[in-house]
């Protein structure tokens, strides 16, 4: 049993008349016939007699009448539901990104194009690259972004749209200034180092050093630095982003780091040969044109 049979059953109860039914559902009157005849045949019951004319609905198929409008009544629903989902689903973009390009990158640009297509509403997801990619290749975000040290998965494209530099972060306070000294990888066991203890770019350079105190947050280890005198390894864009008059931190060029080495692009990342909407080309768009801004 098909919708069609059920549609016909009511519209016959309605007109009786095939060719009406026939011209309200867009097709033949033989298709009408046949359909007809194919649902007395799976019901087992004689449900239409002609009657001067007229096709009339025997008892048999007035007591089919109350439950086929009820499944086409549903059928309705349940195609309204999905409409109203796949409508939201496809005004709502998904964006993945690891810690550093979420926290310090990602906020501006996502303002601006809100603010340029107001209709639309991001959501931004930050994880640690291997939970990014993971989402990405199961398809539940549009965009990853993720530094250019991260290995690709197949089938995926990075255009590359930002680029920043690792180096140390130092309280900005005058005392401190004063004591610093960086110069040479045997003076750095003479500080007290702070290190962010998830998975990102600055790994390769925390590794140099002996962690007294490990944070998964950008801004604790920000908020420790500029308290004491302690120092940590951080991206450049982290501190550039601050807004304040006077600056908490300092950040500084570690002067040991290869600058081939300490330079690194974040790249947005997105599956390849993968049909996008309007809303995720005009990002894609968007990106490309505007760039993310690291100062």
């Amino acid at each position: 049993m098909n919708i069609l049979k059920l549609r016909i059953l009511v519209l016959i109860d309605k007109y009786h008349k095939a060719t009406e039914v026939a011209e309200t559902l867009q097709i033949k009157q033989p298709t009408v016939s046949f359909h007809m005849k194919s649902l007395e045949k799976e019901m087992g019951a004689t449900l239409f007699s002609l009657q001067q004319g007229r096709i009339m609905l025997t008892e048999a198929g007035k007591k089919m009448l109350p439950y086929a409008k009820q499944i086409l009544s549903l059928e309705q629903e349940a195609r309204q539901a999905v409409d109203e989902q796949t409508e939201e689903s496809q005004s709502l973009l998904h964006l993945g990104a690891e810690s550093i390009s979420g926290m310090y990158l990602l906020p501006t640009i996502m303002a601006e194009f809100a603010q340029q297509y107001p209709e639309w509403r991001i959501q931004l997801e930050i994880q640690s690259p291997d939970v990014i990619k993971q989402l990405l290749k199961e398809g539940d975000i549009d965009f990853a972004f993720l530094d250019d040290g991260e290995s690709l998965l197949e089938n995926t494209v990075a255009e590359p749209v930002a680029s920043d530099q690792v180096g140390i972060i130092r309280s900005a306070s005058a005392e401190t200034s004063k004591s610093l000294d960086i110069n040479g990888l045997d003076t750095l066991d003479k500080h007290i180092w702070v290190k962010y203890s998830g998975a990102s770019v600055v790994d390769s350079y925390s590794s140099l050093i002996k962690s007294h105190l490990e944070i998964n947050s950008w801004e604790a280890v920000k908020q420790v630095v500029s308290g004491g005198d302690a120092l940590a390894f951080f991206p450049a864009c982290g501190v550039r982003s601050e807004d304040r008059t006077v600056p908490s931190v300092e950040w500084l060029p570690f002067p040991e780091a290869d600058k081939k080495k300490s330079y690194y692009q974040i790249n947005i990342v997105y599956q390849q040969d993968t049909y996008r909407n309007m809303m995720q080309q005009a990002f894609l768009d968007f990106i490309r044109r505007e760039g993310i801004r690291t100062s």
